[in-house]
C-alpha cells in the first residue's frame, strides 16, 4: 500500500488523527483516537534485517490484532509479522511492499482502531 493512501485512508477515519510525536524522528506517524490519544496505528521504519537480511530499512505498518487472528495473518501473509518493537501476541507488523492486499491493511488498521477504542461502560 502507498503510504499516501494509507495516511489519507486513517485520515478520513471519525475520530482519527495522525500525528509525529517523536522529535527526533519525522518519519514515523501515530495513529490515534482523537478524544483518549490511545494509538491504533504507527507507522514506521522497520530494519530490513527484520525481514531476513538486507541492508537499511522500509515503512512497515504496527497495529493491534488478537493473538489468534495474529497467528493465523502470519501463516497466511508473508508480509505479516510478530510486530517489531512492541508486544508480538497483540500487535503484528505489516510490510507495505505490495505482499498484503489494501483491502486487508485497511480491514486491519479498521480493527485495531475497534480494539483500542475507549469501551463503553453497560446501563
Amino acid at each position: 500500500m502507498d503510504t499516501q493512501r494509507l495516511l489519507r485512508f486513517v485520515q478520513s477515519l471519525d475520530g482519527a488523527r495522525a500525528d509525529k510525536p517523536f522529535p527526533q524522528d519525522e518519519t514515523s506517524v501515530v495513529f490515534r483516537h482523537a478524544d483518549t490519544r490511545r494509538w491504533f496505528g504507527i507507522l514506521f521504519p522497520v530494519p530490513k534485517s527484520y525481514f531476513g537480511g538486507g541492508q537499511g530499512s522500509e515503512l512497515c505498518l504496527n497495529v493491534k490484532c488478537p493473538p489468534e487472528l495474529a497467528a493465523m495473518l502470519c501463516a497466511s501473509y508473508a508480509g505479516i509479522l510478530p510486530a517489531y518493537h512492541m508486544n508480538k501476541a497483540h500487535w503484528i507488523t505489516v510490510r507495505l511492499d505490495g505482499s498484503v492486499p489494501d483491502g486487508e491493511i485497511e480491514d486491519l488498521l479498521l480493527l485495531s482502531r475497534e480494539l483500542t477504542a475507549r469501551k463503553k461502560r453497560g446501563v
